[in-house]
């Protein structure tokens, strides 16, 4: 750090301790001024991410702040009040993503639609589908294993998208996208420029060229997949979410949501699982003792995928809430509205600031270390309530028990199969986030040596 913004940050800390000490007026809604701003800018650059959980230390008493024209609050009562309160009202809500048609940005969501959509994303379905996983995290590790044998460094990133991308294919699409076998080469590039070029870094605009070309070819292939997918004759009496979906909605807007499955369930897996094995490569003795545990249960877990494995979810439960990957859940006011003691504004973006409550010290004990079996012992946990790694209310993710299963799988799998090590090339862990579509992932893809065993 230069000289500088060492500098800026000891003011940082003076002007926070200062911060504590002085009163504040009920129903006041904080926003840094430009001399705090400077010093932000100094310290953290452009990363807003680590802006805003200073400002969430810094505005602790406050329970909210302003920042950029949106509220970010962090507060519990104030937090499940406006998660439940309100809604997501936007009318310009992902206006320039693929993804603005779809049950995640349209205000004018189909009903049934959703029935379509709901009833494959139970938990009790995506258990009994298990097996559908296991096959193609196993097909995930022996690509590694091949590369591993050949003496390669493994790209985590690009294989766990690929890996993602097809369990999406089979779990929800009933479809064969062999991501794994190299398939899918020109669809993954369209996602990485539309999502991680364009959204989460900032090399290109939406308006750009590059953008457009990227946006229409992922456009042509999913037309192509699913007009290919109502092909395929039903040979089971349950009929398939494809199908269902164009019987809802037409063939436009199923296509639109199968995108919404292709990009979101594909992207917040792929990357969550590098973050993970960079955290287990840290911690070497919790990578050991994870895969004790799983070595004593990897055949009954193959019998019954939903079993249960307390040290490995422990850890998994635990990297989600230092990193949760929906990093904020979104709001707004259609009219003023009071909440508590603050009156908002008729259309004021609210964010309830997810990586700041699963952050803050008023929260959690040690709130911004890894402690790995923190779920294990809930004497070091202050309130489960403000745990929300998946989001929450009326709007909660609909495939947080697809995620789950597949990181509680992949990563059993792995720890069978393979001694995870970082290696000169693996990269820092340092986050870029997707504000469009409220996602964080590495800023770089990240590599690891994997060895057999």
């Amino acid at each position: 750090m230069s000289l500088v913004g060492a500098l800026a940050r000891c003011i940082l800390a003076v002007l926070s301790f200062l911060q504590r000490l002085l009163p504040h007026r009920k129903g006041t809604i904080p926003e840094a001024g430009f001399i705090l701003n400077k010093l932000l800018e100094s310290v953290f650059g452009d990363d807003n991410l680590l802006k805003l959980e200073f400002l969430t230390d810094f505005y602790e008493d406050f329970g909210l702040f302003r920042f950029d024209n949106k509220i970010y609050i962090f507060d519990q009562k104030l937090t499940q009040t406006v998660i439940n309160k309100l809604e997501k009202g936007a009318h310009d809500y992902l206006e320039n993503s693929p993804l603005k048609d779809t049950i995640l940005g349209s205000t004018n969501r189909s009903p049934e639609v959703r029935r379509a959509i709901a009833t494959i994303f139970r938990k009790s379905v995506l258990e009994e589908k298990g097996n559908l996983i296991i096959k193609d995290v196993e097909k995930f590790c022996d690509n590694i294993a091949d590369e591993a044998n050949a003496g390669q460094l493994v790209n985590v990133t690009d294989w766990s998208l690929r890996m993602a991308m097809d369990v999406v294919g089979h779990m929800l699409l009933q479809l064969d996208m062999h991501a794994l076998e190299g398939q899918q080469k020109l669809l993954l590039k369209c996602l990485m420029t539309i999502l991680h070029r364009c959204y989460a870094l900032g090399e290109i605009t939406a308006d750009s060229k590059e953008f457009k070309e990227a946006n229409d070819t992922f456009e042509k292939l999913t037309t192509k997949i699913l007009a290919d997918a109502l092909k395929i004759e039903d040979r089971h009496e349950e009929k398939r979410l494809v199908v269902k979906l164009h019987e809802a909605c037409g063939f436009d807007l199923a296509r639109d949501n199968m995108k919404l499955f292709l990009m979101a369930g594909s992207e917040t897996t792929a990357a969550t699982i590098p973050v993970l094995v960079y955290l287990l490569t840290t911690y070497t003795d919790v990578q050991e003792e994870l895969r004790e545990e799983v070595d004593e249960n990897i055949d009954a877990l193959y019998k019954d995928p939903s079993l249960a494995l307390p040290k490995l979810e422990a850890v998994l439960k635990e990297v989600l809430r230092v990193y949760p990957i929906a990093p904020f859940i979104s709001r707004q006011t259609l009219e003023e509205v009071n909440v508590g003691d603050f009156t908002f504004e008729a259309n004021t973006d609210i964010k309830a600031f997810t990586w700041g409550i699963h952050r803050s010290q008023r929260q959690w004990s040690k709130s911004k270390e890894f402690i790995p079996f923190r779920f294990l012992d809930n004497t070091s946990r202050v309130s489960s309530k403000m745990y929300i790694p998946f989001g929450a209310g009326s709007r909660v993710c609909i495939g947080q028990h697809l995620a789950w299963l597949e990181l509680k799988i992949a990563t059993a799998v792995m720890l069978h199969r393979f001694n995870i090590s970082k290696v000169p090339e693996t990269r820092t862990l340092r986050f870029v986030t997707d504000w469009a579509h409220a996602v964080v992932h590495p800023d770089k893809d990240l590599l690891f040596r994997f060895e057999v065993r």
